[in-house]
């Protein structure tokens, strides 16, 4: 057995200052098994005592060698000739490691059969004043762990390119030397080393301490030797065509080379460096020949636009040009340092003054004392800039994209399953014209771009939720993709395509159908209405959907029955074995438990959860057998609570995989009332539902299918599901009946070819049923909010007598008015439908501008009447999309601005001044004053219904006289004789009479 585990190689030149304590972190490791190899680099200072003292001290663990001084290459290769160890560390001597360093990384690298390990840092600098330095943590990129460079290609554009933060198996290094007589020799081995390695592990604990200095450093020195750094990479270059690897890693290849040059220009910006104006000229020729030489089109780099740091991005603009550099630099060189800072000192001014403007706006108690100077001019609002403001300028300015297609998964929170798998098939070279954004919320953006990158993704750009960017997205992307529903502001443009795709096959009461929140489906139910495209995974959802939402008898559009994109996912059986290799768990029996979310949102509640699930889990524990191993995915309200190293046999869901993806690689599932289980019975791979609190569970929640109507397995306790899991699987779960009836439409190409269909309007032979507008007459009415009185469950009463066979009614009104009635909707006879309307209005500024004049101020004039109307016909086509109505009826009548919205429909209009009073209209100046308006403003109205004490007005025999307006007295009214009447049909009786 060989004496020593690690060999850890020490070059040494000119350090006496920092070699104590580097030698100290050495000697002192916890790791026993390890020889110290120092190479005395020809050092003229102190630094071959200093060795000497401590070889004395430990000479079972520190060797000295002395060579004349041939740079740091020399002395490493030098010392890599002498090493026994398994395994190889190399350390500056002017640096320091953690006492654990070599344990950690050697414990890794024999557990999981690593040839490199690699860790994270610390940056260490020194501060004038303080005898400790400041360290700061230097987190390692990677995600992944136990991979392959080539099968994980994105890790290398991330990699570090220093030789000193990794464990190397001393036979990787066969054949690997640093280059002599050169600076940057580090990143040639590095690199070198990282592509040959059959498996890479990562800690990601900072393990190794880097001294920075103030003085020179690695981004702001340069000199002669810096166009090394053109030798260092036609080296590596060299090397990678050599064995094969260059084309594997040429696009990272491309972004390393790349931004390391662009790092050496970074260093030509300080005023000490002025003056020097040929030597940065040559480095940016010579840098720029090799460029178009070995990488011609370098210049389209995905990684070099999207993954640079913040000070190459800003400069990109110009380094992609020879000329544009020479021209920057030489500005930069000639132009005095002072006047420079003084511009810098300017930009930061303004954007500090530019904080302290919108500090100022933002701060109530400064509005407040501008509103009361200016007797509370409501115009104050415009400088807040609403959201739904902005978006109604990028929305009427700008115009649609034919090749952007926006995916936004659960309002940004997200990358659910069937937008990551629509966004994997867009890579597909038929879109390489087309360029696709995600929506996300900031703080997710690092996550999921590296499970992007795991994948291979690297097509998508990112785009913060309501940001700006955000806001002219949608609305000029041409094809829009959600799986739950974009917001209350957007309206979709004629032009755009929108594809709905929902979340799951719902099992839970959806839409109507959910007690006590009736009122609650406005925008949901908008998105849906406005879709061009639907997507369900089966019949059952298309019925629940279409019917609860009440679409079935407006919708216009075309429904895609064609499974779920995400369940492609259970097709690859590639990928199963890959990830079952890549996890270790090849010999395992893979059980994967994903239960729903119980409960209210509130940390108590969150306590009794966990504890339950805990103790089940950790009987689950005791009883699961060495071959199984157990992975939970819980809500992300519980997740963090679990301490999953109590257990032996179970784990938490990896997020380095996409969940569908890691589900096909297991082998049974385990779940209650959760939606997946529809998705999971793709796979014909065993399901367990564990219901342990069914009774309690759905004692006050609706569902659509008893779940004794399923023919899954079901359990209630621990000892039940583990019989369950250690019955004999057969090779196919299908559950026939279950399996025909939720997954009959689902494939391996399902994915792809709901991409084709959407955004290439291609045949692909996916069922598609195209809803038309049926025949009967649709029939609007716009009620107040209903109240529990016995005038409106009298309206309730009236409307479900209608004759419903001949006419289609929905019920109309605004969501918010609704909260505390809402059960009061579940009275209306189920083929009236309701259309609950969102709050917000999408202004344009001038638009706000004359709503104000009109309806507080009373200014009416050309201007404000053109802009209610281009206002009025944008939130018809917000909340309506292009859903027409034979007959209007404004039954509530009092909402001024709804009064030009419901104008703006094509259909026959009435108008109800239903609960007007006398006293009121004699008493409130300002009901009255909304009385005329709407008055004046009926012409486009068919016919007005108002009560007897409205018709000797003055203001009504006005309208009559200049308009055709049909004015009747009747209320309340009966709206099937109303519209006879407006149809001019014969009535049974007389219920209404015209107003003389």
């Amino acid at each position: 057995m060989n004496k020593y585990k690690v060999s850890i190689i020490v070059p040494v030149y000119n350090v006496e200052k920092y070699l104590k304590q580097c030698m100290e972190s050495l000697v002192n490791q916890t790791l026993q098994e390890i020889e110290i190899i120092t190479v005395n680099d020809g050092s003229p200072d102190n630094s071959i005592e200093i060795l000497e003292r401590y070889a004395k001290k430990y000479p079972d663990k520190v060797k000295v060698f002395s060579t004349e001084n041939r740079g740091v290459s020399h002395a490493r290769n030098y010392g890599l000739d002498r090493a026994s160890g398994d395994y190889v560390m190399f350390v500056d001597s002017d640096d320091y490691i953690e006492l654990d360093m070599a344990k950690k990384l050697y414990r890794k690298a024999i557990k999981d059969y690593n040839d490199l390990v690699m860790c994270a840092r610390y940056n260490v600098y020194e501060v004038e004043g303080k005898k400790e330095p400041r360290r700061k943590v230097l987190k390692i990129f990677s995600m992944n762990q136990n991979f392959k460079m080539s099968e994980r290609k994105f890790e290398l554009a991330h990699a570090s390119p220093f030789p000193w933060d990794k464990l190397y198996k001393r036979s990787l290094l066969e054949g690997i030397r640093f280059p002599e007589g050169i600076r940057f020799e580090d990143l040639v081995v590095a690199f070198e080393a990282v592509t040959r390695a059959e498996s890479i592990g990562v800690v990601h604990e900072p393990l190794y301490n880097y001294r920075k200095t103030t003085q020179g450093g690695f981004l702001n020195s340069f000199s002669e030797a810096t166009k090394d750094i053109v030798t260092a990479f036609g080296l590596l270059f060299d090397f990678m065509k050599e064995h094969d690897l260059f084309d594997t890693f040429k696009e990272e290849l491309e972004y390393i080379c790349t931004r390391h040059f662009f790092y050496r220009y970074e260093s030509f910006y300080a005023d000490e460096k002025k003056g020097q104006l040929q030597l940065k000229i040559d480095i940016i020729n010579e840098t720029q020949d090799f460029l178009e030489k070995e990488i011609p089109g370098w210049q389209d780099n995905q990684y070099l636009k999207y993954c640079s740091g913040a000070a190459i991005k800003k400069h990109l603009k110009y380094y992609v040009d020879r000329n544009k550099t020479i021209r920057y630099i030489t500005f930069r060189d000639r132009v005095p340092g002072f006047v420079l800072r003084i511009a810098q000192k300017l930009r930061k001014l303004k954007t500090k003054l530019n904080g302290k403007w919108r500090k100022f706006r933002r701060s109530r108690n400064k509005k407040a004392l501008i509103k009361k100077k200016l007797k509370k001019l409501p115009f104050l609002k415009l400088f807040h800039m609403p959201i739904d403001v902005k978006y109604t300028k990028y929305y009427e300015e700008l115009s649609v994209n034919d090749k952007d297609i926006l995916f936004e998964s659960k309002h940004g929170e997200d990358l659910a399953g069937n937008i990551f798998n629509m966004i994997y098939e867009t890579g597909r070279d038929k879109y390489k014209d087309y360029r696709v954004f995600l929506v996300l919320k900031k703080e997710l953006n690092e996550t999921y771009r590296t499970l992007l990158n795991n994948y291979g993704i690297r097509h998508v750009r990112f785009i913060e939720l309501h940001s700006n960017e955000y806001l002219k997205a949608i609305a000029t992307a041409k094809y829009l993709v959600t799986d739950t529903s974009l917001p209350p502001y957007f309206i979709k443009k004629p032009e755009q395509v929108y594809l709905n795709t929902w979340h799951g096959t719902p099992l839970k009461a959806m839409g109507r159908a959910v007690p006590d929140r009736e009122y609650g489906l406005g925008n949901v139910q908008r998105n849906f209405n406005i879709a061009d495209y639907l997507l369900y995974q089966n019949d059952f959802s298309k019925d629940v959907f279409l019917n609860d939402y009440m679409l079935d008898k407006i919708y216009e559009g075309k429904v895609l029955l064609s499974g779920y994109p995400r369940n492609s996912a259970f097709y690859r059986t590639d990928r199963r074995d890959i990830i079952r290799k890549e996890c270790k768990i090849e010999d395992k029996q893979v059980i994967v438990y994903m239960p729903t979310w119980r409960g209210l949102l509130h940390k108590k509640q969150n306590k009794e959860q966990v504890a339950r699930i805990y103790s089940y889990l950790a009987r689950i524990d005791y009883k699961l057998q060495e071959n199984q191993i157990l992975y939970v995915k819980l809500h992300p309200f519980v997740k963090s609570e679990i301490n999953y190293d109590d257990f032996i046999h179970i784990r938490q869901f990896p997020s380095e995989y996409e969940t569908y993806d890691f589900l096909n690689a297991s082998d049974l599932l385990i779940t209650d009332y959760s939606s997946i289980m529809f998705d999971y019975a793709v796979s014909k791979k065993k399901m367990i539902l564990f219901t342990y609190d069914r009774e309690e569970y759905l004692k006050d929640r609706g569902i659509y299918i008893s779940l004794d109507e399923m023919d899954l397995p079901k359990v209630d306790t621990v000892e039940e599901l583990m019989d369950e899991i250690n019955k004999e699987i057969k090779e196919d779960c299908e559950y026939p009946l279950f399996f025909e009836r939720f997954c009959s439409y689902d494939s391996e190409d399902t994915a792809r070819n709901v991409c084709d269909t959407v955004f290439l309007q291609e045949e692909c032979g996916l069922k598609t049923i195209e809803y038309k507008k049926v025949k009967k007459p649709n029939v609007l009415v716009h009620v107040k909010a209903l109240k529990d009185t016995e005038e409106d469950n009298s309206f309730i009463h009236k409307m479900n007598g209608m004759n419903l066979e001949k006419r289609n009614y929905f019920i109309h009104f605004k969501a918010n008015g609704m909260k505390k009635t809402s059960s009061l909707l579940s009275l209306f006879n189920k083929d009236i439908g309701y259309l609950p309307m969102q709050p917000g209005k999408n202004y344009r500024l001038s638009e706000y501008i004359a709503f104000t004049l009109t309806f507080k101020y009373g200014i009416e004039n050309g201007f404000t009447k053109r802009k209610i109307q281009s206002l009025a016909l944008r939130e018809l086509r917000k909340h309506f999309g292009d859903t027409n109505f034979e007959y209007v009826i404004n039954y509530s009548g009092m909402d001024l601005m709804l009064l030009h919205i419901l104008d703006q429909i094509q259909g026959k209009k009435i108008y109800c001044f239903n609960n007007f009073t006398i006293a009121q209209y004699n008493k409130s100046k300002k009901y009255r004053k909304d009385i005329q308006y709407a008055l004046r403003h009926l012409d486009n109205y068919d016919l007005v219904v108002l009560p007897d004490s409205m018709k000797n007005m003055k203001e009504v025999h006005e309208l009559n006289k200049k308009t055709k307006v049909r004015m009747v007295e009747s209320l309340p009214i009966d709206i099937d004789k109303v519209i006879k009447l407006l149809n001019n049909e014969t009535l049974d009786e007389t219920l209404v009479k015209e107003v003389e």
